[in-house]
C-alpha cells in the first residue's frame, strides 16, 4: 500500500526543517537553473509553505506555485506568488506559459509522474526547462537516524523515491529533448538525541518519512531512541543522531 503524507496535518510546523538543515546547495542549484536574467514566468509544483517561492521572488515577471494541501497553500500567502490549489498531474494553465518549472523535494509525492512530466512539457515554453531536486534512495549512499530508529522508513523511501536514472528516462519519454543529473549537495548533521526530542525533530512534522508511519511504528521508533539514550547514559556518554543525505538534481530541457 502506498503511504501518503497528510500535509494539512503537518503544515503548522513544516518549516522547522529550514531552521535545522542548511539548504544552500538547493539555493545554488535553483539559482543556476534560473539564470542571471529575469524570466517571464516560473512555476513551482509542490510549493508547500512557499519557502522556495520566496527565494525566487524577483527572478521572473510572474512566479506561481501549486500545492494539493490547502493548509500549506495558506502558509504560502505573502510569498508574492500566484497560488493555486491543484494536482501536479493536472496543471490548471494553458500551454506554453512558463519558462521554468521547479519541483523541490516534492516529486516523490506525485501519484503519476508520467502524467506530471507530460503536463510540465505542455505548460513550458519552447526551450523551457524543468528542475527537480530530491533524494535518490536507490543510490544507497544515505545514512540517517530516521532510517536507523524507524526502520520502516527505508523501505517506504525505496518504494516512493525513483532512481535518478529512471527520472531521466521518464523525461525523455515525455518529450523533453534531453536531460541531465548531478549531485548538488549533502545534508550533514549531528545532534544529541535529547536536543532532537526537545526541539521537536523527532516528530511527524519534521519529515514526510515520519509523517506516514502508523502510530505503533512511530511510537516504537521513539522508544528505540529513548532506550538508546538510557544505554548511553549508563556508559557515561550522550546518544547522538547523525544525518548524511545526498541531494540530486534532474533537469530536462525542451
Amino acid at each position: 500500500m502506498r503511504r501518503v503524507t497528510d500535509y494539512d496535518a503537518v503544515a503548522a510546523r513544516y518549516d522547522l526543517r529550514y531552521c535545522h538543515y542548511d539548504y544552500q546547495a538547493i539555493r545554488d542549484a535553483l539559482s543556476a537553473f534560473l539564470g542571471a536574467a529575469p524570466l517571464p514566468a516560473i512555476l513551482e509544483v509542490g510549493c508547500g509553505t512557499g519557502h522556495w517561492l520566496r527565494a525566487m521572488a524577483g527572478r521572473a515577471g510572474r512566479v506561481a506555485g501549486i500545492d494539493l494541501s490547502a493548509e500549506m497553500i495558506g502558509r504560502a500567502i505573502g510569498s508574492g506568488a500566484t497560488l493555486v490549489r491543484a494536482r501536479a498531474e493536472a496543471l490548471p494553465w494553458a500551454g506554453q506559459v512558463f519558462d521554468r518549472l521547479v519541483c523541490v523535494n516534492a516529486l516523490h509525492h506525485f501519484t503519476d509522474r508520467d502524467a506530471f512530466f507530460a503536463e510540465a512539457r505542455r505548460v513550458l515554453t519552447p526551450g523551457g526547462g524543468l528542475l527537480s531536486v530530491g533524494l535518490d534512495s536507490h543510490a544507497d549512499r544515505d545514512t540517517w537516524w530516521v532510517y536507523d530508529y524507524f526502520p520502516e522508513t527505508r523501505s517506504i523511501d525505496l518504494a516512493r523515491y525513483p532512481a535518478v536514472r529512471t527520472l531521466r528516462g521518464e523525461l525523455v519519454r515525455a518529450g523533453f529533448s534531453w536531460s541531465e543529473s548531478c549531485e548538488v549537495g549533502v545534508f550533514e548533521d549531528v545532534v544529541s538525541a535529547a536536543d532532537a526530542l526537545d526541539r521537536g525533530l523527532v516528530s511527524r512534522h519534521f519529515s514526510s518519512q515520519l509523517a506516514v508511519l502508523s502510530d505503533d511504528e512511530f511510537d516504537a521508533g521513539v522508544a528505540r531512541i529513548r532506550d538508546g539514550m538510557a544505554e548511553a547514559a549508563k556508559e557515561g556518554r550522550e546518544l547522538t543522531l547523525a544525518s548524511e543525505l545526498h541531494l540530486f538534481s534532474i533537469t530536462g530541457w525542451l
